[in-house]
């Protein structure tokens, strides 16, 4: 399952929590004598910011640090290290979750029990103790700070004083968790509150599908945290600084990932940030069960059930023209193990074993209606349909164990714009299959990037419809009317942009009216000081300048361009720090007071008064740019008097017609007087 603003990619991996009962740990334990200095990775198999101390516990202040992460896949065994989150990052379906609200509570056994009976889903085994805690996991999925939690009965579990977002307010005085540092074991059990949870939260506009996601089971554990070394001689001690990565699980049929960014010179990106140039991995995954006794009708597609003629599964890609198929094309496997319990892969034959064709939103499977709920003709649609008759039987003789029937691809960033107006670099795909009983499943995906984005619409007479097709590219300045942003983040003319090799970045109004830019280079090398012996990127300081290139017949370009794009929001954060707000898959937009439309343009309230609100990201739409039919009686001039060098030489050239005019006036009456 891929879910995550707009139900992107949201995959709820199967990772293990930390559950394990500090008074089991600590039996056993042969207590050393302590030293005060945390042990290094080299030392005792754990990395410094575990702050590991073999021996006995110490006074030391713990640290708690929860990491979200939401895939399909399964993944290792947690130790409580960060050394988790290396192996973790391993694995491509892995994606942080944003605005996961987690409770913390201290606790103690129940009366007449010990702490080895606590069963952290169960309250019956335990008591709490003190104040409950809360926090809200950034856009990386992790929360390192937590806040008194609110105790009224609309927000139990909260964070007091919150913004809509379950943030902390900016204002908020709420008490930060302190774990004890006395030198005893304290308990607690960490409990996530998905009903709190800004992630599902009905006002959020890229809510998570709550009908894809199960909550992680609660986890008990100690503070500091009794273990022991995992090279070595094996020594015990305590971590105080533990980091826990909460287990979910899923049952989705359907998935779609973003397994790895490549920058334009091959190399794989530490953060999925992505500027036009850039190639994406894409892998779609559909499930198919095994089950001993599979029930017709239930909505569940089994290997039993699989009958050929192409009628089994069908998936539909829609990649908006910010996104280019790669010219290899697609592979396509199928996963299972046989009846030995040997894993079998199997790469599949386009025509024999599977069916593509680009039809434009095609029709579902099963029942009546389309595969996606909007139509986009811009977009690029890519449709597989499986299985062959002979290949459906392959499976119904061999699979054991469930299937998996796996697209990967990759594709270029182009400098096209979103068509879909769904996040910039983004692409969405569903899937229909025999035994389907509701809605082609769904799945959205995107990458960190730059967007920027406005409504292209016409006049007040005509109700502020929308007017698609109308083209856009940014400018250097008004001096520059033919020089265009190019991928590299310099400027170009046509001519020169193909001399050197560039794409020109443009944007075309959708059938909505929607105009978005998506993948612009605003990311560049961080100042020398920070930056030294790193590649830290940060927003650099852009001020570009929006050209209409192209108008649909009929209706009249604005002759000025219009000043000026600039991400000054976020100018010097570094791709971390966008990450950590707007989350993995963010869209990062400019600050739009600082464009003006001048005579063009029409506040969202005004065409919000003749039409429903233009919609980028489910987020409504902030710009709109106005055009007048040709003739309009109160169409203005549209002269660039902007401050450009274009007025003053309209200005020169007139001044010399009419001095023309005067001096042949002139001669003619000096003519008549002769």
């Amino acid at each position: 399952m891929h879910m995550q603003r707009d139900n992107e990619g949201i995959r709820l991996p199967k990772l293990l929590g930390l559950a394990v009962a500090g008074a089991t740990l600590l039996a056993g334990m042969v207590v050393l004598p302590a030293t005060q200095a945390s042990a290094a990775n080299d030392d005792y198999g754990y990395k410094t910011e575990d702050d590991f101390i073999p021996g006995a516990m110490t006074s030391e202040t713990p640290t708690l640090t929860v990491t979200k992460f939401l895939s399909l896949s399964g993944g290792l065994n947690p130790t409580g290290s960060a050394n988790d989150l290396d192996q973790l990052k391993e694995n491509h379906d892995l994606l942080p979750a944003k605005d996961i609200l987690f409770n913390v509570q201290e606790v103690t056994h129940a009366d007449g029990q010990s702490l080895a009976d606590i069963k952290p889903g169960d309250s019956s085994t335990y008591k709490t103790l003190g104040t409950q805690y809360a926090g809200v996991t950034d856009g990386q999925g992790v929360i390192s700070t937590w806040y008194e939690a609110d105790t009224t009965a609309a927000n139990l579990g909260k964070i007091a004083n919150a913004k809509e977002n379950g943030q902390p307010s900016e204002t908020s005085t709420v008490k930060a968790f302190q774990p004890a540092k006395d030198g005893v074991g304290h308990y607690y059990i960490l409990t996530e509150n998905t009903d709190k949870s800004w992630a599902f939260a009905s006002k959020n506009p890229n809510k998570l599908d709550s009908s894809k996601y199960t909550p992680a089971a609660p986890s008990f554990f100690g503070l500091p945290y009794a273990t022991q070394a995992l090279t070595g001689t094996k020594q015990t001690g305590y971590i105080y600084h533990l980091h826990l990565y909460p287990k979910n699980v899923n049952s989705t049929v359907f998935s779609k990932t973003v397994q790895n960014v490549y920058d334009s010179k091959g190399g794989v990106k530490s953060q999925r940030t992505a500027v036009a140039g850039d190639k994406i991995d894409y892998k779609l995954t559909q499930k198919i069960y095994a089950d001993s006794a599979p029930a017709t009708g239930d909505g569940k597609l089994d290997v039993t059930e699989l009958a050929g003629n192409f009628a089994d599964i069908k998936i539909s890609d829609r990649m908006s023209t910010a996104l280019k198929v790669d010219d290899n094309g697609f592979n396509v496997a199928v996963h299972y193990k046989d009846g030995t319990g040997n894993q079998v892969d199997t790469v599949l034959t386009k025509d024999t074993d599977y069916k593509l064709d680009n039809v434009k939103n095609p029709d579902r499977l099963v029942g009546t209606g389309k595969m996606f709920t909007t139509s986009d003709s811009n977009s690029n649609y890519y449709n597989f349909t499986f299985f062959s008759t002979a290949f459906a039987k392959t499976l119904r003789d061999s699979a054991k164990a469930d299937i998996h029937v796996d697209v990967t691809y990759s594709a270029t960033v182009t400098p096209d714009g979103d068509s879909t107006a769904t996040n910039g670099v983004a692409n969405d795909a569903a899937s229909d299959y025999r035994e389907n009983k509701g809605a082609p499943t769904s799945e959205h995906t995107n990458v960190l990037n730059a967007v920027f984005v406005f409504g292209s619409i016409k006049s007040k007479d005509k109700d502020y419809a929308a007017l698609p097709g109308t083209v856009y590219r940014l400018i250097q300045d008004q001096d520059h009317p033919d020089s265009y942003l190019g991928t590299d983040g310099k400027f170009y003319t046509e001519a020169a942009a193909d001399k050197a090799g560039v794409q020109l970045y443009k944007a075309t109004a959708n059938e909505q009216g929607v105009v978005a830019f998506a993948g612009l280079p605003i990311f560049g090398p961080a100042a020398s000081a920070q930056a030294e012996g790193s590649d830290v990127k940060t927003v650099q300081d852009v001020h570009w300048v929006l050209e209409e290139t192209s108008t649909p017949s009929g209706w009249r370009k604005p002759i000025s361009p219009f000043t000026e794009v600039t991400y000054s929001n976020v100018k010097g954060q570094t791709e971390d720090q966008l990450a950590q707000t707007y989350g993995t898959n963010g869209a990062i937009e400019p600050a739009y007071g600082s464009l003006n439309f001048g005579q063009f343009n029409v506040t969202p309230a005004e065409h919000n008064t003749k039409q429903d609100p233009l919609k980028y990201n489910n987020v409504d739409v902030q710009k709109y740019l106005m055009h007048y039919e040709e003739g309009a009686a109160d169409a203005p001039l549209s002269l660039p008097l902007t401050g450009g060098r274009g007025i003053v030489l309209l200005l020169v050239v007139g001044a010399l017609l009419m001095g023309g005019a005067l001096y042949a006036r002139s001669r003619r009456n000096n003519a008549a007087r002769a």
